[in-house]
């Protein structure tokens, strides 16, 4: 695996035969001249990394270009086609797979993981996945003595110092199997994962048994790629649903009805409220920085978690998941989640000088909701705001996030964030229609980005709250099929230490 942590190849020290792979796996196509045994010294999921000596998977996403593909792997020096569930037309030895979940059982015996002794946790849902795999991973590692990596959308953790780009949320099939080898020859005790929608429906995770699914809420997000919310959220439900058959511990969220209506009868539920005999763990947070979690009649307190409700119900899931998986006491659990810390982009606070300032990933109603009232509760002046909504992303939510920001903030900023391919006015727009007149808020569009915080930043009186959301710990923007550098703090940063030797003039009203 290469440093970005994201694999297309992975290479092998014994080669594999391709007879055996058929006889185990699935069969071989006699069109390919298979009379002679081919060697397979290398597996690949992308044409253009082949090597010589290489197999060449052509996965169900590559339907429609699959023998495309695999003419390019066999240019690139490719001696066998793996094809799973998809038809390839090739002059080479051809194994054919009949799905997603036997290429996952072939890459484990190829990768000699099959009798991994490692703990799988997966967790879905629309917000919070990571969040609770930062701290999952945080407190396994208080837990064990040996090492517990994570993966997601902050890339593949193997520790806070060491992490990793893998490109999505839930990478490819390939590359999560290459990382549950790497675990197998680092000796590590557990992997805790994000598991996206996308990465639900694509299948990126078969051949992978995990021991613990957590589901931390439902909301709207990336409705646009699976054809609404009822697809969307089935998506979600299936992951947890097929961990729970194959016998692994479900924790879910007990204040989504959705969740209530989806999760098997058998799992185990938090929720919100100490005084509720419908969950296993309770949770109640007093003042900030205090969790209170109570399981029947014993209860205790965990101190120093980081700011917002929506950080301690993300606290009191990876409590009750480590009491799940780990059979740890109620009372043991201070010495794992006190001052716990989050992860970067979650209400980060910055150094302001003027008010407090926060970089916050909330790019969903429901977050973008969560997080501003995480504020108001920190706001003695004004709550100010800058968000704008993704390019070529799910439209439904944009007027419903125009609403919650006009509603629960006091100064707004538009502007652009991640617009894709689309133009960026339009997508403001949007984000205006949900925005009923007249407004609670003061609302300021601006398209530039770095004006608007800076804009933004120049407001910023004592007592003043300042969020700056949806992008987080993003490193770029990304405009029309680029990616430009580009990180929030960075940009508020800039603007802050200007403003402390500055006297400069307020924009705002």
């Amino acid at each position: 695996m290469n440093n970005s942590g994201q694999t297309h190849t992975v290479e092998f020290s014994q080669g594999f035969s391709l007879r055996e792979l058929g006889k185990r796996f699935g069969e071989l196509d006699g069109r390919g001249p298979v009379d002679e045994d081919v060697y397979i010294m290398g597996i690949c999921d992308d044409s253009r990394f082949v090597k010589p000596g290489y197999a060449m998977m052509c996965l169900p996403r590559s339907r429609d270009h699959a023998s495309e593909y695999a003419e390019s792997a066999c240019l690139n020096g490719a001696v066998v086609i793996i094809s799973v569930g998809v038809e390839v037309d090739t002059d080479l030895p051809h194994l054919h797979l009949d799905n997603m979940e036997k290429a996952g059982q072939m890459l484990r015996y190829m990768l000699h993981s099959e009798g991994a002794n490692i703990h799988l946790y997966g967790i879905t849902g629309t917000d919070g996945k990571t969040s609770v795999a930062w701290m999952l991973r945080e407190a396994l590692s208080r837990y064990q003595c040996k090492p517990v990596w994570s993966t997601g959308t902050l890339g593949w953790m193997r520790s806070a110092g060491d992490i990793r780009d893998i490109g999505n949320t839930t990478p490819s099939m390939l590359t999560m199997h290459a990382m549950l080898a790497a675990a197998c020859e680092s000796d590590v005790h557990a992997i805790v994962s994000e598991i996206s929608s996308h990465g639900i429906v694509q299948q990126r995770i078969a051949g992978l048994h995990f021991n613990t699914a957590i589901w931390t809420n439902m909301g709207h997000d990336h409705l646009q790629d699976h054809g609404g919310y009822a697809a969307y959220l089935a998506a979600k439900a299936g992951f947890i649903q097929k961990t729970a058959a194959q016998g692994g511990n479900v924790v879910a969220n007990a204040d989504y009805e959705d969740i209530r209506q989806h999760a098997p009868e058998n799992s185990c539920w938090y929720g919100h409220g100490l005084y509720r005999d419908d969950v296993d763990l309770a949770w109640e947070q007093e003042l900030p920085g205090l969790l209170r979690v109570k399981r029947g009649d014993e209860e205790v307190v965990l101190e120093g978690i980081p700011l917002g409700d929506f950080h301690a119900e993300n606290v009191a899931c990876t409590a009750l998941a480590l009491m799940v998986s780990m059979n740890i006491s109620l009372s043991g659990l201070p010495d794992l989640l006190d001052n716990i810390s989050a992860p970067p982009g979650r209400m980060q606070e910055l150094e302001a000088g003027y008010g407090q300032v926060y970089i916050d990933y909330a790019h969903t109603p429901e977050a973008l909701e969560h997080c501003l009232e995480a504020a108001r509760k920190l706001t003695r002046e004004r709550l100010i705001l800058v968000f704008g909504c993704g390019g070529e992303r799910d439209r439904e939510k944009r007027p419903h996030m125009g609403e919650i920001a006009a509603n629960l903030a006091d100064v707004v900023w538009i502007t652009s964030d991640n617009p894709r391919g689309e133009m960026p006015a339009v997508i403001a727009s949007e984000i205006e229609h949900g925005m009923s007149q007249p407004y609670r808020a003061e609302v300021h569009l601006q398209l530039d980005r770095e004006q608007a915080i800076s804009e933004a930043v120049d407001c910023l009186q004592d007592g003043d709250v300042l969020v700056i959301a949806g992008k987080g710990h993003e490193a770029y923007m990304e405009v029309c099929g680029q990616r430009l550098p580009w990180l929030d703090a960075d940009v508020a940063n800039k603007y802050l230490h200007r403003k402390h030797g500055l006297d400069r003039v307020s924009v705002c009203g």
